[in-house]
């Protein structure tokens, strides 16, 4: 079974420190492919960051401001992990990405950025996939025995904004009791709502 994994709307949502950015690796207009806040293709970061960088869960937003700070998040496709996150899902999701190092206002913290692609599989299943008239994605599916030997995935189907995770790892984030996601098996929706009737999976 695949599903999607994304961000709850019970936590505060991260932010990249665009001032640390713009020291790391220049401003935005002088290296944009070096920039991790706007670049979430699956490429690799690990020769550009040299030092963790800075992030943080301001919940400036009116609706976030009383929420706490998630243990994983969803960003674009990639994962935000606090230390317990990492130590519980590192060993799962090693072989199919990297991990970035995050300071943030409870310490260290770690940015997974994941590198595998169905379309490098051939596993995008093209008959059950479409798009509606505008390129909005209405439904995506995968040969699931060509990802089987992968633990999370992305797709360029819906530009690698939502990550695709086995049994595996949702078994491993609800036995931790890591707060901040909801899987769906609604494939590639990055818009769906976990209170939406029929789109949280529950065990």
């Amino acid at each position: 079974m695949l599903y999607t994994l994304a961000s709850d709307n019970q936590h505060r949502p991260m932010v990249w420190d665009s001032d640390h950015l713009d020291i790391l690796v220049g401003e935005i207009g002088e290296a944009i492919e070096k920039r991790i806040d706007i670049n979430h293709e699956p490429r690799s970061f690990k020769d550009v960051f040299q030092e963790p960088v800075r992030v943080s869960f301001p919940g400036i937003a009116k609706e976030y401001k009383d929420k706490p700070i998630p243990d994983i998040a969803d960003v674009q496709g990639r994962l935000f992990l606090n230390a317990k996150a990492y130590q519980c899902l590192h060993s799962l999701l090693e072989n199919d990405g990297e991990f970035i190092t995050l300071s943030y206002e409870l310490g260290e913290a770690y940015f997974f950025i994941p590198l595998q692609v169905a379309e490098n599989a051939d596993a995008l299943d093209t008959q059950l996939s479409r798009k509606n008239e505008w390129g909005d994605l209405e439904h995506m599916a995968f040969h699931e025995n060509k990802v089987e030997r992968w633990a999370v995935f992305r797709s360029m189907y819906n530009a690698c904004m939502t990550l695709q995770c086995n049994e595996n790892i949702k078994n491993a984030i609800e036995k931790a009791g890591l707060k901040g996601v909801f899987f769906t098996t609604d494939l590639g929706n990055n818009y769906a709502n976990q209170f939406d009737e029929g789109v949280q999976v529950k065990n």
